[in-house]
């Protein structure tokens, strides 16, 4: 508060200095000045933001969100027909001597079908597709066929004499020529990206015909083997 006095050649002026956050005087009513400022307008904080829209006071922080992981992609349904195209090669088979059988006696077959892997693309997507051999379906031309579930080995690896019956061999009983043939059947897996399924069914490969020449083997008496004599009659 501010006080004025004069004695007529002086002036004198007196107050007193109200200090921020101090109360007034005592039995002094509080002035509307000394109240809290009122709060800032947000329409004029808004006007600011948009004036200085690079501070970073007008942005509200969102709150951290836990990483959800995201679905892996449905992978589609493969079948053994559609494998088709990634068959291995036909396999052909052999008789053991020399596509030669005698009537009566074993002539052994083998095939040379194995595991095998293919890549390609199925439905616009990589795939690797892995064939396992797991049945053989013999036709030996004689009206007869049989299913193996091994490939055969020859005598040789064997250690087995010629002739001699072995889980793959077969017995013709007339002389004539055959025409004999294995079916290979496969086992399939497929790999997409995301390791081996299995495929149901199985995936058959026909093989091509072979002819068996089966000749009749007859015994006579001889004074010399054929080793000994290879020009005897019937060496």
């Amino acid at each position: 508060m501010n006080s004025c006095s004069t004695n007529g050649s002086t002036l004198t002026i007196s107050g007193t200095k109200q200090q921020p956050g101090t109360p007034p005087p005592a039995g002094k009513p509080r002035s509307k000045s000394d109240t809290a400022p009122a709060p800032a307008d947000p329409r004029s904080e808004l006007q600011r933001c948009i004036d200085d829209w690079e501070f970073a006071r007008c942005f509200e922080l969102m709150p951290n969100r836990p990483n959800v992981p995201s679905a892996p992609p449905s992978l589609p349904t493969v079948t053994i027909a559609d494998l088709a195209q990634f068959a291995p090669p036909p396999v052909a088979t052999t008789a053991e001597p020399g596509d030669v059988a005698i009537a009566g006696m074993p002539a052994n077959f083998v095939s040379a079908a194995s595991t095998q892997t293919v890549s390609g693309t199925l439905f616009g997507m990589p795939i690797t597709v892995r064939f396992t051999p797991v049945a053989y379906d013999y036709t030996y031309g004689d009206g007869t066929a049989t299913t193996r579930d091994a490939p055969g080995r020859t005598w040789a690896e064997l250690g087995q004499a010629q002739f001699t019956t072995t889980p793959t061999s077969h017995v013709y009983r007339e002389r004539g020529t055959y025409r004999a043939d294995v079916d290979v059947r496969y086992a399939a897996e497929v790999d997409l990206g995301t390791g081996w399924l299995p495929v149901a069914g199985e995936l058959r490969t026909d093989g091509p015909g072979r002819d068996i020449r089966v000749f009749e083997a007859r015994t006579a008496l001889v004074a010399h083997t054929c080793a000994e004599n290879p020009g005897a009659p019937g060496c």
